[in-house]
């Protein structure tokens, strides 16, 4: 949800130990279906990507971290255990977990990536740039 106060977006993981707000201006969300993301999140992973810089946190102290591949690590909430970004290290950016924003946001799919590792059991979800609505 944009809190009209800072016109941030905010969220929080599930136990709320760890907090965030990102500028309103961040695209739309980005749906991966890599296998990666499937066996971490238990489905597709949908986030929204923002610089790094611009990502204001509380609770940094309880995320642990580690390195989900040669290029990128990942943090989850040390408490509940709630996936809450991905860091792609040479691009300086997070990709926040979209599902931990309050909502509501205002923001579509706008990309599916690794479409072709998706499993069976679900169809992948129409983007804003196809011109249909999710």
């Amino acid at each position: 949800m944009i809190d009209p106060a800072s016109d941030m977006l905010t969220g929080h993981c599930h136990c709320g130990s760890v907090a965030f707000a990102l500028p309103h201006t961040a695209a739309g969300v980005l749906a991966c279906h890599c296998e990666d993301c499937q066996r971490m999140h238990g489905n597709f992973n949908a986030f929204l990507a923002v610089p790094k810089s611009e990502v204001r946190m509380t609770g940094a102290d309880v995320l642990v971290w580690y390195a989900s591949s040669e290029t990128a690590r990942r943090a989850f909430c040390g408490t509940c255990g709630a996936r809450v970004l991905k860091e792609v290290t040479a691009a300086d950016r997070w990709l926040i977990s979209a599902g931990l924003i309050d909502g509501p946001t205002g923001r579509r799919i706008i990309k599916n990536l690794w479409e072709q590792s998706k499993p069976d059991w679900y169809d992948i979800p129409l983007s804003a740039s196809e011109g249909q609505t999710v």
